[in-house]
């Protein structure tokens, strides 16, 4: 027995919703589809799996944790599936297939009027088969025969109006003609909300509270809080207060070592809480650090400098970095990983903004400044790398380079301080030259350095991904047949 429909307004709600769901998921699926396998302009490449051959070092332990998440496993298929994007999608699909149900589901009850349908007949009946089938319903249906309400009712409004429809001469014209037997009916208008909204004289109130919260409370809360965080912060979303404190601090001759404390007093490193419990942890980075750096030893010369005259916050700051640049970043205290997380990932936009404040013309000449850019640039290569400052040691005269070979050989993995010392004594300074080497001479160079055989497989997996340049040069003299010079 089929229920009484509902108002056919009733499905206006849910056929919004799901245009307004599909207009969002639609492009946003064909643009996931479509870019999926590419590389994203500003987004770092996707990284392959690759097996490590040594894990007997930092490195390797490291590289060999990494690659078991790249390593292209079923489970690891799905922890890259599951995504915040694509399971918005997926969950977003999912409610489009249950609204599409739904709405199945309210085409069925509000199905036209169709009186050979609801009497069980083909369309070509004759008068005593359609008296016979109503006989037989009424035997079901009729409220003499069946006490359910519902029954009487679906015989009332259903079976009765069938009946006279396909015997009643005026309601055989009017179903002819209108569709219904009792003649044209009256249009229904609805608006897409839900109907719950609508009991009980709830329209105007609804409509009321709609129009002011989506036309005017939305957009205007919507404006109040652009403006508030396009004064607060830059295009970079990088604090309008960091970028003060860049301009107050730069000096035309900064250094590659004055970068660090330039670097760190950013706004967003000032505001992170510095509570009583980080106080021992920073005590322990420090005395771990003052072997590469004795500036931070507390019972140095410049503990005080470095300590008693800034910010704790910027203290804690300034650490965290010496620990990245002195591969120390695994030792850092776990109370201290959120701040150190937080640094590594903020350090590029910082960097960039750094940098613009170093090259911005400035008067009476409109240049900016070289010395700081040139600083900015080692810094970034120091914090990705990984590289001690003083590997990059700058002379204060010239500002030029003072061994330029070193930092690119520690980039390469199993490579520390000592291999780079017992490579320099086969005359391998630097990128360049292990690269101009051929494979057995970088093996056996390698190889009396200390790396072992599989150190060696991973140091030529990471060549192979170096980019050289060849770059050919030519002068000619103008007005000079065969004048290249």
């Amino acid at each position: 027995m089929s229920q009484t429909p509902e108002a056919p307004e009733a499905s206006l709600f849910p056929i919004f919703s799901l245009s307004m769901l599909t207009l969002v998921l639609v492009p946003t699926t064909l643009w996931r589809l479509c870019s999926s396998g590419q590389d994203e302009p500003g987004v770092a490449k996707k990284q392959k799996y690759r097996a490590v051959g040594d894990t007997s070092s930092e490195w390797g332990r490291i590289a060999a944790k990494q690659a078991e998440k790249l390593k292209p496993t079923l489970v690891n298929r799905v922890v890259n599936f599951c995504t915040t994007g694509n399971l918005l999608l997926v969950f977003g699909w999912l409610l489009v297939g249950v609204i599409i149900f739904y709405i199945q589901s309210l085409a069925e009850q509000n199905k036209p009027f169709d009186p050979y349908e609801i009497m069980g007949l083909d369309t070509s009946a004759e008068m005593p088969a359609i008296k016979k089938a109503y006989r037989q319903l009424s035997l079901k249906y009729h409220p003499d025969k069946n006490p359910d309400p519902k029954a009487a009712e679906y015989f009332a409004e259903f079976i009765t109006k069938a009946y006279t429809a396909l015997t009643d001469e005026t309601a055989r014209e009017n179903y002819a003609k209108y569709g219904h037997p009792d003649g044209p009916q009256a249009y229904t208008v609805g608006i897409a909300l839900p109907a719950f909204m609508f009991e009980n004289g709830k329209m105007a109130p609804a409509v009321l509270a709609l129009t002011v919260g989506l036309g005017i409370l939305l957009p205007l809360g919507l404006a109040v809080c652009f403006l508030i965080n396009s004064g607060k912060y830059t295009g970079n979303q990088v604090l309008q207060q960091t970028i003060i404190n860049y301009n107050y601090l730069m000096k035309p001759m900064m250094t590659l070592h004055r970068v660090p404390e330039v670097l760190v007093c950013a706004g967003e490193y000032a505001q992170r809480p510095n509570p009583a419990t980080h106080q021992i942890p920073i005590q322990k980075l420090g005395t771990m650090l003052r072997r590469h750096h004795p500036e931070v030893d507390l019972k140095g010369e410049g503990a005080k400098k470095f300590y008693e005259k800034r910010h704790p916050a910027i203290v804690k700051a300034h650490l965290l970095l010496l620990a990245q640049t002195s591969r120390e970043g695994p030792q850092v205290p776990e109370l201290l990983q959120a701040d150190f997380n937080l640094l590594i990932a903020s350090a590029p936009k910082l960097l960039e903004e750094l940098m613009k404040v170093a090259i911005r013309p400035r008067p009476p000449f409109g240049y900016g400044f070289f010395r700081p850019a040139l600083g900015v640039l080692e810094m970034c290569q120091s914090i990705t790398q990984a590289v001690a400052l003083t590997a990059r040691k700058t002379s204060e005269k010239s500002g030029a380079l003072g061994d330029a070979g070193t930092p690119s050989l520690l980039q390469l993995p199993h490579v520390d301080n000592d291999v780079t010392k017992k490579l320099s004594r086969r005359k391998i300074r630097g990128m360049a030259d292990l690269l101009a080497a051929d494979k057995e001479e970088r093996a056996a160079a390698l190889e009396s350095a200390g790396v072992t055989l599989g150190g060696i497989s991973d140091v030529e997996a990471t060549l192979a991904n170096v980019p050289v340049i060849t770059m050919a040069a030519s002068c000619y003299t103008e007005g000079e047949e065969g004048g290249i010079m």
